[in-house]
């Protein structure tokens, strides 16, 4: 009977091992890969050229147009590879557009050709190279996430010249970034930083010269600024030091 127990405590020691070493085994094959649930990698904002002009993204992903034009106008984006048909953006509107085959593709604006941009496009992990040549799915056209701006927020200086009502600038607040990453102005411009951090969170915006303390900006709200004197001011996001924009008022 003595015997017998040992065999079995034996062979239970021997399948505990197995199971450890199999666990093991498999925590070593896996990997986690932590992609950023925001990036300005698929967004591209329209002011009065494309912010970036270029991007680069992997197959599979989509990119998003977002219509930030001042004065406000709608905006025609074309395809120059012809992916999707002349598409009409108002103000505050995106357009999206998923890129499944690798390669390098044109955009442009149809009343400026002369404003154009690349989305290049790289093949995936899960790329099926026998996948078929459509290049991309059906596009989904939305109203951006664009809120008014609260009134603690604002600093508004009162002018009766039309031409300083129109001048308005925006600078998009991503999960790292502050897209553009740099914005030149005239004096009496305003400049109006907008969040559309991923997960929706709060981010906060420092001013690095003092032009006023830190502000909290929730997810869809924004923040703005009229720079009445000359001067290059840099601007960044508390915790996150990489995240910086320079505005040159001339």
């Amino acid at each position: 009977m003595e015997n017998r127990n040992k065999s079995i405590i034996f062979a239970l020691l021997i399948v505990a091992i197995l199971i450890t070493s199999t666990g093991f085994a498999a925590a070593k094959e896996s990997t986690i890969v932590v992609k950023s649930a925001d990036t300005t990698a698929n967004r591209v904002a329209i002011f009065s050229a494309f912010s970036p002009e270029k991007i680069e993204i992997h197959s599979g992903e989509s990119v998003t147009w977002i219509n930030f034009k001042k004065p406000k106008a709608p905006v025609v984006l074309a395809s120059a590879d012809e992916l999707w048909k002349e598409t009409t953006l108002g103000y505050g509107k995106a357009f999206s557009f998923t890129f499944e085959n690798p390669g390098t593709y044109s955009f442009t604006l149809k009343d400026n050709p002369d404003i154009k941009g690349t989305v290049t496009v790289l093949a995936g992990e899960s790329q099926n190279e026998n996948s078929e040549k459509s290049v991309g799915t059906t596009v989904t056209a939305e109203k951006a996430q664009v809120q008014s701006k609260p009134e603690s927020s604002v600093k508004v200086i009162e002018t009766t010249n039309k031409e300083n009502v129109t001048r308005e600038e925006k600078i998009a607040i991503y999960s790292t970034t502050l897209t553009p990453s740099l914005l030149e102005i005239e004096k009496g411009s305003t400049v109006s930083w907008v969040n559309y951090k991923k997960p929706k969170g709060s981010s906060v915006l420092v001013s690095e010269d003092g032009l006023w303390e830190k502000q909290t900006i929730n997810y869809g709200k924004a923040f703005s600024y009229t720079f009445e004197n000359s001067g290059t001011y840099t601007f960044s996001l508390e915790g996150v030091p990489e995240a910086k924009t320079t505005v040159v008022v001339r």
